[in-house]
């Protein structure tokens, strides 16, 4: 599919194959975009990008997303290489269960750090370069439902994920007259390899447990009566990216089986 219309478009946080935001990659490559993949671990991002459909027309590059000289750097390179960019999805985060009791200032700074004033770092230098071009742009940052809906250990997160969601609401209103949407994506529950490996500690049945929810934990189920997987997130994600999304912005869309309502 063309449904991309071959638009450069930058997928930060897409270090991990198991993650929504190599999936993200994955799904915009298909529908024939040119993918500017980035990540703290730039190790692995050449394979990742080998893997995508049309291969070399895809580019990999180091970013740390707390770092605003590494992300000029990257975002520079980008266009460099590309000669543009028509977009960016700003994916990258950590999450840390810590019961409110036990949350370090360690742990709280490193959740702002990232998931935070990391999308922010981003986000902004995304869109002064959008701004620039004068063509406008897309936007979309990768939240959470739990950015608006407690759950137990997860203060931290959440807060951070709340920021974010008003961060995108704030940035639409003022870069509207740019051109240049801006949504927040809320996944719910998703098997991804990050919830695997932190919320359910390699365990798939203790994560599979979420999807009927728990009363002593405080969480609901889901009612479509499965996770989502990184492709679902990935789905709406390019949607954003496309034409079809051109008159939405400032939205915070979550894709979570029904898991909230919001």
């Amino acid at each position: 599919m063309s449904i991309q219309n071959g638009r450069v478009v930058v997928v930060i946080g897409a270090g991990s194959k198991g993650g929504i935001a190599y999936a993200c990659a994955q799904t915009l490559a298909e529908q024939g975009a040119k993918v500017a993949i980035a990540d703290l671990n730039a190790a692995k991002l050449p394979e990742l990008a080998s893997a995508l459909p049309g291969g070399a027309v895809h580019s990999t590059h180091a970013m740390d997303v707390t770092d605003s000289a590494s992300v000029e750097k990257a975002l520079d390179e980008m266009v460099a290489r590309h000669g543009q960019i028509d977009g960016a999805i700003v994916a990258s985060g950590v999450l840390y269960n810590q019961p409110f009791l036990d949350i370090t200032m360690d742990g709280w700074d490193k959740t702002f750090a990232v998931n935070c004033r990391g999308a922010f770092i981003a986000s902004q230098a995304v869109a002064k370069r959008l701004h620039a071009q004068g063509k406008g742009g897309r936007i979309v940052a990768i939240a959470s439902n739990a950015g608006f809906t407690p759950r137990l250990s997860t203060a931290s997160y959440g807060a951070s994920k709340a920021a974010v969601i008003q961060l995108v609401r704030c940035m639409a209103l003022e870069l509207a007259k740019f051109n240049i949407t801006v949504n927040a994506l809320c996944p719910g529950s998703t098997a991804t390899s990050m919830a695997i490996d932190v919320q359910a500690g390699g365990d798939m049945t203790r994560l599979a447990g979420v999807i009927h929810g728990s009363i002593e934990q405080w969480r609901t189920g889901i009612p479509l009566g499965h996770l989502a997987e990184p492709s679902d997130q990935a789905a709406m994600a390019a949607f954003l990216m496309s034409d079809g999304a051109r008159h939405i912005t400032g939205q915070v869309i979550t894709v979570d089986g029904g898991q909230t309502f919001y």
